[in-house]
């Protein structure tokens, strides 16, 4: 089936892409705020909120079109961006409802998918005659099911120490939300490249802000993790078991 666009269909579908296109467009503007504001403060926990919101919705329309289209890539991919910024808010305020067996549902989950992907993506690299259809062989599920294999051992860890404190807590909060972020700006202005206006159509440009996230990724696990400087950061309560 042919990628369904917002010009070509009608009634649920287009319904579906209009809601995914603008959980993108708010996931993107309040992704970057949150990202770029101080830790803790109202700013950032008010934009944090709305980027995990937008990103859900993002990400379970994406997994609903993927299902219309025939693409189970795009179904993990979709399920997969939920899941990250869902966890990486919860490990940082509580929710009602969102206990001990909750986590460990995701657990399950998580390690239900890194399996899944890793197995499709060893299943295209031994097979050539497998059939791929919208995205490049191997290497994406493979990538994407290791970040679903530490993610997954990450919530184990974290279920098993029954919460997280300090730069732990925080270091797992910031990497699954500029993941998550990375994953609407790489769809965004990469997945969506033909659709964006000839005279900014421009590839370094596009690249660096899809990327962007990443950058932000790596400089923060490098300013929590291994130099342990949370200075200027408000961490709050140990996460619920």
């Amino acid at each position: 089936m042919d990628r369904v666009t917002l010009a070509a269909s009608s009634g649920a579908v287009w319904l579906a892409l209009a809601v995914h296109f603008a959980a993108g467009l708010v996931s993107i503007v309040a992704g970057t705020i949150a990202l770029t504001v101080a830790k803790g403060g109202r700013l950032h926990k008010r934009s944090g909120l709305i980027f995990t919101l937008a990103m859900v919705v993002l990400g379970i329309t994406a997994a609903g079109i993927g299902t219309y289209e025939g693409r189970p890539g795009q179904v993990l991919g979709g399920l997969l961006a939920a899941y990250l910024v869902f966890s990486a808010m919860t490990t940082v305020k509580s929710w009602p409802r969102i206990g001990r067996r909750f986590n460990v549902a995701l657990m399950v989950l998580a390690f239900a998918f890194a399996v899944a992907m890793l197995y499709g993506g060893v299943t295209e690299w031994l097979d050539p005659t497998v059939e791929v259809v919208g995205r490049p062989r191997v290497v994406p599920p493979l990538v994407v099911g290791t970040i679903m294999l530490l993610a997954a051992i990450g919530d184990l860890r974290a279920v098993r120490a029954g919460g997280l404190q300090g730069s732990r807590r925080l270091a797992r909060h910031l990497w699954r939300m500029c993941f998550g972020l990375f994953v609407a700006t790489g769809s965004f202005f990469l997945g969506q490249m033909p659709f964006i206006p000839e005279p900014v159509r421009n590839m370094p440009l596009l690249l660096v802000l899809a990327f962007a996230p990443i950058l932000f990724l790596i400089y923060w696990m490098w300013r929590v993790r291994f130099l342990g400087r949370t200075s200027g950061m408000v961490l709050g309560n140990t996460q619920p078991p």
